[in-house]
């Protein structure tokens, strides 16, 4: 029996060991951090292709754990409808895709507190080197280690994520904690609004414990706004004196920077949706970021889901590049069981085409707020947002060439 290592115990590599194991290769997965990672995600967007392969690797995703949105919706500053585009679309909990993977896969095949130090090749198998010493060797090994993955670095050391020239504010407030018109606004929609150079997006997610329920719910804010190279260093640092790069904890966002946001919410977003901003007690601050891999195999180790690409948040679609990513890589290496070589040529010359123009159009999504003087014209973005089907196949007809 051929036997897979998957570093990395999340969504992506728990679909790459539950499809490998229906495909009866023996699987091992190694996670570095302890505890339970179900309570780490966030929200989370839902696509047929995530489901078919959550069904696929045995992990069915139950229908009530989604929140339903019927449109997008652009309100502008005193609150009115200005556009409006129908599409129906499901929001979840990330948790509520990681768990039924997670109790797909038996708990003996899963190691946490494992680090990997680096990985090692022979002609016919692979080795990975943990930190405390372990080792362990197979016939294959899927980095499916996140956007700092270690196995990358190996191998591709010069590829990071780089920096798109504008932040994320986010925040999250209890529904039950919001007025009335902030609900009746929100109602079964994503809010878009364009303050001058930015873009917020406000929509209803479940709530704590991944509750559906109408007033159990939470009201979430993303808010995109522009900010210069030189002044990464400003934002990312906090009151002691110490930058965090492109993400820093939360309670050690400066004081001043939450006032700040706050009385700019005021200022330029319609009331309903300035309540939510003003509402959430501790904001989140990302430097919205993306990231290409120029391959995605060496010898027997293949790069999956963030480990490969990593595209702009606009997309929503983190989750279900890693199932195409792990369906992929498993089809291939049963097509072509009798050569890896071959099967893994085949993965990286789909899934490398694929990545590339999905965070293409991730960046053709937010060319709008990287500071650089356009045309904006709120309407065509709302409509580029997610219309096409981006996981089933990203057509070249209308993504951008550059």
């Amino acid at each position: 029996m051929k036997r897979v290592l998957v570093i990395g115990g999340s969504v992506g590599g728990l679909m790459a060991a539950c499809l490998f194991r229906r495909a009866g290769w023996e699987v091992s997965v190694f996670e570095r951090a302890l505890g339970d990672l179900a309570g780490r995600g966030a929200g989370l967007g839902l696509s047929a292709e995530l489901l078919e392969v959550l069904e696929r690797a045995g992990a069915r995703f139950e229908a009530s754990a989604g929140v339903m949105q019927s449109s997008m919706v652009w309100l502008d500053r005193d609150g009115k409808v200005v556009f409006e585009h129908r599409r129906s679309m499901m929001a979840s909990a990330w948790a509520r895709v990681y768990q039924p993977l997670r109790d797909s896969l038996p708990s003996g095949l899963y190691r946490q507190g494992a680090t990997l130090e680096r990985v090692e090749q022979e002609a016919g198998s692979v080795t990975a080197v943990f930190a405390d010493g372990s080792r362990e060797q197979a016939d294959l090994l899927v980095a499916a280690d996140g956007v700092l993955s270690t196995v990358r670095a190996q191998y591709l050391p010069r590829v990071q994520p780089q920096f798109a020239n504008y932040v994320a504010w986010r925040g999250i407030v209890e529904e039950r904690d919001m007025p009335r018109a902030t609900l009746d606004a929100i109602a079964e929609r994503i809010i878009f609004c364009f303050p001058q150079g930015s873009m917020l997006l406000c929509m209803c997610v479940p709530g704590p414990g991944e509750d559906m329920r109408p007033g159990h719910r939470r009201v979430y804010f993303i808010w995109y706004r522009p900010l210069a190279r030189q002044s990464l260093t400003e934002l990312f640092t906090d009151a002691g004196g110490r930058n965090h790069g492109l993400s820093i904890p939360p309670p050690l966002i400066r004081p001043e920077l939450v006032r700040e946001l706050k009385v700019h919410a005021r200022e330029v977003l319609p009331d309903v949706i300035a309540a939510v901003v003003e509402g959430t007690a501790q904001p989140l601050l990302q430097a919205i970021s993306d990231m290409e891999s120029p391959r995605l195999c060496f010898g027997r180790v293949a790069l999956l889901g963030d480990a490969a690409f990593v595209a702009r948040p606009h997309v929503a679609a983190g989750a279900s590049k890693a199932a195409l990513d792990a369906r992929c890589l498993v089809d291939s290496m049963v097509a072509e069981a009798s050569d890896s070589a071959a099967a893994l040529a085949r993965y990286e010359n789909s899934q490398q085409d694929f990545g590339s123009r999905l965070v293409r159009y991730s960046r053709y999504l937010g060319a709008d707020l990287e500071g650089r003087p356009t045309e904006r014209d709120p309407a065509r973005i709302i409509r580029d947002y997610l219309a096409p089907n981006l996981l089933h196949d990203v057509d070249p007809a209308w993504v951008p060439s550059a």
